[in-house]
């Protein structure tokens, strides 16, 4: 590796930037806005699970998606997904009363996005329970496959949901 491209590798990792993610960030951001619309899980088990909704609209002119995330008729928590110069970041208003805020990880493409944890607000300890790793799997049949890893006190928690989308 020549001295330029390392230096240029070491300031990227101390501003936090990921290299090559400029324009992945971009195409990535599309693909997730394609997720507009209504899901549902696939296999719902019971009354509660059949009742579960996950939706995605665009605001502010296409600039970024809100997706709600529950029972319509419960609690809900929504998550922001936006473009950050080059990064594609999203902040997730957590039902635990923090705002995690996840960035593209740079194992993202072939239809799976994989967002990892930056930092957090209103985290009052680094040990309560916060959002750490999201991953959606699109898949070719039109379902999706989303994945989260919540952390509390060093444990993590894996929650899988397969989804279809609702006509």
């Amino acid at each position: 590796m020549n001295v330029a491209l390392s230096c240029m590798l070491c300031v990227a990792a101390i501003l936090g930037q990921q290299p090559g993610q400029t324009v992945e960030a971009g195409t990535a951001f599309e693909q997730i806005k394609q997720l507009s619309g209504e899901w549902k899980l696939v296999a719902p088990k019971s009354e509660k699970q059949a009742a579960f909704r996950i939706s995605y609209h665009s605001i502010s002119r296409g600039t970024a998606l809100v997706e709600t995330f529950g029972n319509p008729k419960g609690d809900v928590t929504e998550t922001v997904y936006h473009l950050d110069g080059t990064r594609l970041m999203l902040t997730h208003y957590c039902a635990q009363g923090n705002q995690p805020r996840l960035r593209l990880a740079t194992d993202s493409g072939n239809g799976k996005l994989h967002f990892v944890f930056w930092d957090a607000t209103n985290l009052a300890r680094e040990g309560d329970p916060h959002l750490v790793d999201l991953r959606f799997t699109f898949k070719p049949d039109g379902r999706l496959r989303r994945e989260e890893i919540y952390r509390e006190n060093g444990k993590e928690d894996l929650s899988v949901l397969e989804l279809e989308r609702i006509p």
